[in-house]
């Protein structure tokens, strides 16, 4: 068994296999990601920003580690369906004591596999077991120490060091890096996207190639809504409230578009377990699994389609901050002029949002709070 580090071409070829050839850029974690799947430890911090292909990572490293060099494992993990790839993510705020990590968590990591002789429980925003005072991570801190032997506990969080040293301490840790501009660009053009439009989404991006990926498709409306809302404000509050009802559609049209894709997903599964001749148990558990998951994401999305959004004007009021003359974010645009003190208003406005958000407010509200709050365009 090999213990040292692949070399660059027997990387190359292996990460070709079970999806790893989704992370592109990341070479350095993906090849310590394999090695570390032949001779497991007991838990692992994955580190990277939403869109940096972490949440591939996880499923790539989770299918390595229940069953290497298996194309149906990889393809279901990939999928987020497999029976002993077991994941988890707050619903809210953070992840609570009770309902999620004493009640959930801690018993699924004690079950035994379905399949195979390992499985692996994943933590997505791990960061969030310190919402409440870190009860949520020092409950779940024996797990994560000394799992069952069969169990290896993956957490992944964009910013670790909002988790307890305590948790820390006992992982170990694999960083995903930031991309370059033309590693992005790159990677788009070989996805069939126009240079134009892939030099956008990598001036988006802030180095996460899936970011920029939803900034170029799915996200692509969201973010022309926000910013389109934001070069026709004129300073009255029927404009910012009227600009607010038509973001509210294309939130509502992203979020049916992800609808569509999990009533097929969930057509898959059946047939999936229907052809691996599951027992009615497993399917039964595996089924409201999936709903479950899909009843999440559902409520996540939104939440993190307004949250682009949000982050959408905030590259456009630091391009008019910067200036005409500066290099601008939004290369597709024509920088707004306003004095930089109304730019610097509107960038608290959109952090206020951005935290407001995280409370769970009444989005309608919320959007309409905001645009009434932001500056009319080309004031100057």
């Amino acid at each position: 068994m090999t213990t040292g580090a692949p070399t660059a071409e027997g990387a190359s070829a292996a990460s070709a296999a079970g999806g790893w050839d989704r992370l592109v850029g990341q070479d350095r974690a993906v090849a310590l990601l394999q090695r570390a799947a032949e001779r497991p430890v007991h838990a692992y911090l994955l580190v990277g920003a939403r869109g940096s292909g972490v949440e591939d990572a996880a499923r790539c490293f989770a299918a390595a580690l229940v069953a290497p060099a298996d194309d149906r494992v990889a393809d279901l993990a990939l999928r987020g369906m497999h029976p002993d790839i077991v994941e988890f993510e707050p619903e809210g705020t953070g992840f609570r004591v009770n309902e999620d990590v004493r009640q959930r968590i801690i018993p699924e990591a004690s079950r035994s596999p379905v399949e195979g002789a390992r499985k692996v429980v994943v933590l997505y925003e791990a960061d969030r077991l310190s919402a409440n005072a870190a009860v949520s991570a020092n409950a779940l801190l024996k797990t994560i120490e000394e799992p069952p032997p069969r169990t290896v506990m993956l957490l992944v969080t964009a910013t670790p060091d909002e988790l307890p040293e305590t948790v820390r301490s006992r992982c170990q840790r694999v960083d995903l890096a930031p991309l370059s501009d033309a590693v992005i660009r790159d990677a788009l053009a070989r996805d069939g996207i126009d240079p134009d439009r892939a030099a956008l989404g990598a001036s988006l991006a802030g180095g996460q190639l899936g970011r920029a990926r939803a900034l170029v498709g799915p996200m692509a409306e969201v973010r022309h809504a926000f910013v389109s809302a934001a070069a026709h404000l004129d300073g009255r509050a029927g404009t910012a409230v009227a600009a607010a009802e038509s973001i509210a559609e294309v939130l509502k049209a992203t979020v049916s578009a992800l609808e569509d894709r999990q009533s097929v997903e969930s057509e898959a599964l059946l047939e999936e377990l229907e052809r691996a001749g599951y027992p009615d148990r497993s399917r039964a558990a595996l089924v409201k699994r999936l709903d479950e998951r899909h009843k999440r994401e559902h409520r996540a999305a939104r939440r993190r389609a307004l949250a682009e959004g949000i982050a959408a004007l905030e590259t456009v009021y630091r391009d008019a901050l910067a200036g005409p003359g500066a290099p601008a974010r939004n290369v597709d645009r024509t920088v707004l002029v306003m004095p930089p003190t109304q730019a610097a208003a509107a960038l608290d406005a959109c952090r206020f949002a951005r935290e407001s958000l995280e409370r769970n407010p009444n989005e309608g509200l919320l959007l309409e709070r905001l645009l009434v709050h932001l500056p009319p365009a080309n004031a100057s």
